[in-house]
């Protein structure tokens, strides 16, 4: 009995140890799930704040580098969730208004929008300029007539100019390099309303038209024109230059030698445009021993003032223009030394005024035109040379005939006269 009671309070003292064994397991295994999830939530705070950004104390949003190599918000625009370049990245921090309200851009917008409406303001003066200038110079332009391979889409057979638009916009020919140069490169522009913007056009085209290079600073090239090499070029004669019409002209090389060695002022010549009256007219041209080529244009009519033009001793050729006999105000002419072909067309009745005519050295054939010989026996005109020396050229009025080559000789029935 007594060992039975012992087994039953040994039962009981044990059962007593087992269950307080599993309660402090219990307690432990607790102990350590709480630990491992409190770690767990430590980590996931830890990264979570090293995927944020720093909270800065102006609350304002830097960027400081992305995938292109290091370059910040200085040099790029931030994406925001929406796509867009101006979007925020961050919804804003709760109280601002001024860094998180305004987009982050390297550019001055308003800078941007002043230099766009610049641009724009521009573009459309120089449009309307070129408008303008259209409306005036396309009327007074003249295709010539005489074979020129540029000009021979716009040749017709009645010498007509009905593509006078047409050929300000080739380049290929020396109308459209004046009218370009007269709308895109011209240092003084003048627009359509100007006195003198005619004037201008006609020298710029002269230029062309005798073979002169569109660079002024370049130097003498080697293009050739009938076997000629051309030498022309603007800084020559300072054509083509920022200043009015009327200051483009250059004492020449030549004339400053001899000018040193004479004693006579009026030895200093120049080349270009030598003068001009007080209205700012062109009055006289010298174009002398430039090695020009090409043609004279049929629109130096247009420079109703002009006294005195003498581009003697170069390569031009073609016939000389009729329009010649337009210029009222003419004394002085000097083609002689180059070559001028055809027959001297008779149109000088209106030219009153001229007092010196040279045409010889030159390729001319025929009869010298009535309208000359009467001048000379009616009129001012006191010197008339010609080719008349030989076979090209029959002249009974004419002062002095020569050769063709060099040889120059006084008419006998002129000698007194």
């Amino acid at each position: 009995m007594a060992r039975l009671q012992s087994f039953d309070i040994e039962k009981k003292s044990h059962g007593k140890a087992r269950s307080g064994t599993a309660a402090f397991n219990l307690q432990a295994n607790s102990a350590r799930t709480y630990f491992m999830f409190g770690l767990t939530l430590f980590v996931i705070y830890g990264v979570g704040k090293m995927m944020l950004p720093a909270d800065n104390s102006n609350d304002e949003l830097v960027l400081k580098g992305d995938a292109s190599g290091g370059w910040g918000a200085e040099h790029n625009h931030p994406v925001g969730t929406s796509g867009s370049k101006t979007g925020d990245i961050y919804p804003p921090p709760s109280g601002t208004n001024s860094a998180w309200d305004t987009p982050v851009s390297h550019y001055d917008e308003s800078s941007i929008s002043s230099a766009s409406s610049s641009y724009n303001s521009e573009k459309v003066d120089l449009e309307l300029r070129e408008s303008d200038l259209l409306m005036v110079l396309s009327p007074l332009l003249f295709i010539p007539s005489h074979s020129r391979p540029e000009y021979e889409k716009y040749q017709t057979e009645s010498g007509a100019s009905t593509y006078s638009e047409e050929v300000l916009y080739d380049k290929r020919t020396p109308h459209g390099m004046a009218f370009d140069f007269m709308v895109n490169r011209d240092k003084r522009p003048v627009h359509h309303d100007d006195a003198l913007v005619t004037q201008r056009f006609v020298l710029t085209l002269l230029f062309y038209a005798t073979g002169g290079k569109q660079d002024e600073h370049t130097s003498p090239s080697s293009s050739i024109e009938g076997g000629r090499t051309s030498g022309w070029d603007a800084g020559m004669a300072h054509f083509l230059t920022g200043l009015h019409e009327c200051h483009w002209v250059k004492k020449s090389v030549e004339d400053q030698f001899w000018g040193m060695l004479s004693m006579d002022g009026d030895s200093d010549r120049r080349v270009g445009v030598t003068k001009c009256n007080s209205d700012m007219e062109v009055t006289e041209i010298r174009l002398a021993d430039l090695n020009l080529v090409g043609f004279i244009p049929e629109e130096i009519k247009w420079l109703s003032s002009l006294v005195s033009l003498d581009i003697q001793n170069n390569h031009l050729a073609g016939p000389i223009p009729g329009s010649l006999g337009e210029l009222d105000e003419l004394k002085y002419l000097s083609l002689d030394g180059n070559n001028f072909s055809g027959t001297i067309p008779d149109v000088f009745d209106n030219l009153l005024n001229l007092e010196r005519a040279y045409l010889n050295f030159n390729d001319f054939n025929g009869a010298m035109p009535m309208s000359l010989c009467t001048l000379r026996e009616e009129g001012a005109l006191k010197d008339l040379w010609s080719d008349c020396g030989g076979y090209p050229i029959t002249c009974t009025c004419c002062t002095v005939c020569c050769d063709m080559v060099a040889e120059c000789n006084e008419m006998e029935s002129q000698k007194g006269n």
